[in-house]
């Protein structure tokens, strides 16, 4: 009898030795959920007299790849956030929280890793040793804002029985979405910003199929948004390669029930920026990449591209 995937739970938890696996902490409602498992088989090619190309497979070193998407909700949010983006600075005594995630600039520079936890009919998997190689937001004018990500890390392992327990914490519609651009509120038709990190399995032989780490490179971002245009002032910015900030942003709730996303990238600079006469109004569809500063750091200093601040109920050491 086949089993019904919308039973699928996903979990989280940080890891306090990579590549070992932990029981989830959180539990992220999710849209697109597709592992994948890394094999690796070794071919045997010798040949034996026989016009054949196979002659035998064995076992490789093995590892795992998440493809996830859902909607941004302001605590789940965060675990994404703290792998791309590690240098994590929490203030507040109580709730509201505010989480302010940038670009890690001292000791290894790496996030802490991650166990993600698959809890459906047919099991428990587990994916230690996750870090995220991309996280990308996605907004227009219907629907709610949405996120998208891939990670790699170890094979799964089979993990016991957990207890799922869901946040009240709501998703925010696209319509409540502010941009400004250079210190301006402007209206911003439809936008994405992608933060990526090129992750690594460092493999060699070790006695073991699991790698000897997952390694993350360097943090870049850009986006894309598409202006309504009212002035030349944007097309300038393009012509002439200025570097000017970026902002998107959300808050709902108040008190100690406040939440909301800030993604601030205090350089950017237009990759494209060509009018668009194809509807009845002049479109400026815009692409940009956001350039490390000194502006957007937290505590390691450095630079940083992007500065995303968090704010939930979620107390400090949570994350990382």
């Amino acid at each position: 009898m086949p089993k019904p995937s919308h039973l699928a739970a996903l979990g989280v938890a940080k890891e306090a030795t990579p590549g070992t696996a932990v029981a989830p902490t959180a539990w992220v409602p999710w849209k697109t959920l597709t592992p994948k498992d890394d094999v690796n088989p070794i071919e045997d090619t010798g040949q034996r007299g026989a016009p054949v190309d196979v002659f035998g497979m064995y076992a490789g070193q093995k590892g795992s790849e998440l493809d996830l998407g859902g909607d941004v909700m302001a605590d789940s949010i965060g675990w994404l956030l703290a792998s791309v983006l590690p240098d994590l600075v929490t203030t507040g005594a109580s709730a509201p929280y505010s989480h302010a995630f940038s670009t890690l600039c001292s000791g290894d520079t790496q996030p802490v890793p991650q166990t993600w936890t698959i809890y459906d009919p047919l099991g428990t998997w587990q994916y230690p040793g996750m870090q995220f190689s991309e996280l990308g937001f996605k907004w227009n004018a219907d629907g709610l804002l949405e996120w998208s990500a891939k990670a790699m890390g170890w094979k799964y392992v089979s993990g016991t029985t957990p207890t799922t327990s869901f946040s009240a914490v709501p998703p925010v519609a696209n319509w409540a979405i502010s941009c400004a651009i250079a210190g301006t509120n402007t209206f911003v038709q439809d936008g994405e910003i992608t933060i990526k990190r090129a992750v690594t399995a460092i493999r060699g032989s070790a006695g073991t199929q699991d790698p000897y780490r997952i390694w993350s490179g360097d943090v870049s971002v850009e986006g894309k948004a598409t202006l309504v245009m009212e002035t030349t002032s944007q097309a300038d910015a393009f012509q002439a390669a200025t570097a000017q900030s970026f902002e998107a942003s959300y808050s709902q709730g108040s008190g100690a029930t406040q939440n909301g996303l800030v993604l601030h990238c205090s350089d950017v600079v237009y990759t494209e920026g060509s009018r668009n006469y194809g509807k009845d109004y002049i479109e400026q569809p815009v692409s940009f990449r956001a350039i490390g500063n000194t502006s957007d750091v937290g505590a390691s200093g450095g630079y940083s591209p992007i500065l995303a601040t968090l704010t939930n109920a979620v107390a400090s050491g949570t994350y990382a």
